[in-house]
């Protein structure tokens, strides 16, 4: 539970009614205005999400959280209001100063719900860097045991069934010697981590598996997908196009499915599944090891 929720609103009871909801699930801090609000932000953030209602004097909740998004763009920012000010919320949604907004009275359900996909959407941008240290960090592991032609990872079993990252060696050094005309790409599962600290290996692992099976139906059969690490996975898939055109195509198939319902702790909940992703040609490179390093040069292709 070390996620950090903001809520602002200028009435102390529905304050206080947040904390003694939520306590239990979220570690909830709160502000009686937008100008507390930044303050707060400002002294104990990063926040993962921040909640703020509309009508509040002196500032609104969307002047509120316009700020929010300029100072400190990688929170969530929510917004809970009345039908009466829908339409500015839909504004506001359509600036891009708003990630959901939630209509007053909400309940429990629905509010849990969208804080756990405002976590899981924070973690997605804070952590598309992180793919590609990973995936040198691995490198680099498989560097330093290269006589046993092993990685670390590989002492694992992955939940998944796939390939570990020997196997995908294995798999591309031949195709850096003949010129060949395919793309790796690495798939961050970034809701993975917050996943297995709120519900546990099990959820976490479903999760993954999920994530997996869609991947392999969306891909070709001549396709091959490997587990590269604990939340990321290798595609490596043949095709005569351009960078542009693959970076299109993997969009589509990363964006197909982002929410899934799944059973965690017997009942139901909506998991928001982000997954990021950097691709590069074969055709650039001389070895993996190049490749991989040339990640973290300039990663192509995010979303």
């Amino acid at each position: 539970m070390s996620d950090r929720i903001l809520f602002v609103d200028d009435e102390q009871g529905v304050l206080d009614g947040y904390e003694r909801l939520l306590r239990k699930d979220f570690y909830v801090s709160v502000a009686r205005s937008g100008l507390q609000g930044l303050a707060t932000i400002e002294e104990h953030g990063p926040f993962a999400v921040v909640v703020s209602d509309m009508r509040m004097p002196y500032m609104n909740g969307a002047e509120f959280l316009s700020q929010v998004r300029q100072r400190w763009p990688d929170s969530v920012r929510m917004l809970l209001t009345g039908y009466t000010d829908l339409s500015a919320a839909i504004a506001a949604v359509n600036e891009g100063n708003i990630f959901r907004f939630l209509t007053k009275p909400c309940a429990k359900e629905v509010l849990t719900d969208a804080l756990n996909i405002g976590i899981v959407q924070y973690h997605s941008i804070t952590a598309e860097k992180d793919v590609v240290k990973k995936a040198q960090n691995i490198s680099h592991i498989a560097l330093d045991r290269d006589a046993l032609d092993i990685c670390q990872w590989d002492n694992f079993e992955s939940p998944t069934g796939l390939g570990g990252p020997s196997q995908a060696r294995a798999y591309l050094d031949p195709q850096f010697a003949i010129d060949s005309p395919c793309y790796v790409i690495l798939l961050k599962l970034t809701a993975l981590h917050t996943l297995e600290q709120r519900y546990g290996e099990e959820a976490s692992n479903d999760y993954l598996n999920i994530a997996a099976h869609l991947l392999v139906q969306s891909l070709r059969s001549d396709d091959r997908l490997f587990h590269w690490d604990r939340d990321v996975l290798m595609a490596v898939v043949q095709r005569q196009v351009s960078p542009a055109a693959m970076r299109m195509e993997i969009a589509r198939l990363t964006s197909a499915s982002r929410e899934h319902v799944m059973e965690v702790n017997g009942r139901s909940i909506m998991i928001a599944s982000p997954i990021t992703f950097d691709l590069l040609p074969v055709s650039q490179f001389s070895t993996l090891n190049e490749m991989l390093a040339a990640f973290d040069v300039g990663p192509s292709g995010k979303i």
